[in-house]
């Protein structure tokens, strides 16, 4: 009897305020849609790219390489300009972005070679850099989004362009070694410009494996030894990144870093994995110091897993069937991610009534609401700020309920 006593005055007030889109005045639906247009912009610029790519990928595979370029041109200065505000512009030096750099300068000099209007020393190894591009991108970084729970979140540009960086350049690959089940399209669009293939024969050889399910399960037409997978990656990962960043990040900005309290991935590693990289500062301290231990540690782990994940892809070079059903698996990865932030992370934070890291347009406005009726005590706002989110616009055939089919859909915009 107590306890339902109690309970009287919260029931009566909710009885009291059940706010729906029929009790909204009109300036109210006005400032609703104005929260909404960014989403909504962010929304149809999703879904019209994710037509656009999966029209590329499937019907036009050999122009990929386009998309991929445009597609970087745009993502990498966004990021960039909204990293930039929180002292993160650092991560875009990580490796995973010097792939996308690296894939597409190399894509530009080829068109440029190809025609004809400059030649540069990197011609000559043209297919050892292709394979150098499959082993990376085919394997550290298309397993990122697993490993760091990249998520397909479609109206999020900061999520889907996570997903971008890992999973593009891996796409870029599929579409250059087997060309959506034609393998010689590249040589015939573009001829001699991306020599996946050595030569006529072994294109026309690529496409008649795929013909039969033996083929499908392993080509061996376009073969390369486990070395050209291997080598040329790992020299590229060492002269090119690793070798530089650790002097930049670790040595000559160091302070700077500290003092601007800018962001790191090396920083982020260590906050979430405290025990390996007191285990690295300890085992290491003896050769490389104190200072330079954790970070010395960070780097032979990444080296060893990223060396590690691109000898596999030796594997996924040679058949069409595993490396498609790796696409396939990280892909579900992404999409699952995405509903598991979609319906956890931001059913949790609406419970919190935390209005700043969930859906702003919605979750504003029902602020407003609920700050100007006056009508309940504060510590019974966040049960009314559901209702209205229910209301307006959290039904089953509303902005949630779209979120999954759609991303479903929008695989190939990351």
């Amino acid at each position: 009897m107590t306890t339902t006593s109690k309970n009287q005055p919260h029931e009566a007030s909710n009885a009291k305020l059940k706010p729906s889109i029929a009790t909204l005045t009109k300036s109210q639906r006005s400032k609703l849609q104005g929260f909404s247009k960014k989403e909504e912009m962010h929304y149809t610029l999703g879904v019209m790219t994710m037509l656009a790519t999966t029209a590329i990928t499937f019907r036009f595979p050999a122009y990929y390489w386009i998309w991929h370029f445009f597609r970087t041109i745009f993502y990498l200065p966004v990021r960039y300009f909204r990293f930039r505000k929180n002292g993160w512009e650092l991560y875009l030096v990580d490796w995973c972005y010097c792939v996308t750099y690296i894939s597409t300068a190399c894509g530009i000099l080829a068109l440029l070679r190809a025609t004809g209007i400059i030649h540069s020393p990197l011609e000559a190894y043209n297919g050892i850099l292709i394979r150098a591009a499959f082993a990376m991108s085919s394997g550290p970084l298309v397993w990122s989004v697993y490993m760091f729970r990249n998520s397909i979140v479609f109206h999020d540009i900061d999520h889907m362009t996570s997903v971008f960086i890992h999973m593009s350049s891996n796409i870029l690959m599929w579409c250059l070694r087997w060309g959506a089940g034609t393998p010689s399209v590249i040589q015939t669009t573009f001829p001699e410009m991306l020599r996946v293939c050595a030569s006529e024969e072994e294109f026309a050889a690529a496409d008649i494996c795929l013909q039969s399910l033996r083929g499908v399960v392993w080509c061996d037409a376009c073969a390369a030894p486990p070395s050209d997978f291997l080598l040329p990656a790992t020299a590229i990962y060492m002269c090119v990144w690793a070798v530089p960043y650790f002097y930049f990040i670790f040595v000559r900005w160091d302070d700077w870093i500290k003092e601007t309290k800018r962001d790191t991935l090396y920083a982020y590693f260590a906050l979430t994995n405290p025990r390996l990289n007191a285990m690295f500062e300890r085992n290491l301290k003896g050769l490389f110091g104190s200072k330079y231990a954790g970070p010395m540690g960070y780097m032979l782990y990444h080296l060893f897993t990223t060396v590690t994940l691109s000898a596999t892809s030796y594997v996924l070079w040679h058949s069409f069937l595993l490396h498609s059903a790796v696409f396939l698996f990280i892909l579900v990865t992404a999409v699952h991610n995405g509903s598991k932030y979609s319906f956890r992370v931001f059913g949790t934070d609406m419970r919190k009534g935390n209005s700043k890291n969930t859906f702003p347009c919605w979750i504003e406005f029902a602020n407003c609401i609920i700050r100007h009726s006056r009508t309940a005590p504060v510590n019974q706002r966040s049960s009314e700020h559901l209702q209205v989110l229910g209301a307006v616009r959290f039904d089953r055939n509303g902005y949630m309920g779209a979120v999954l089919p759609l991303t479903a859909l929008s695989y190939l915009f990351g």
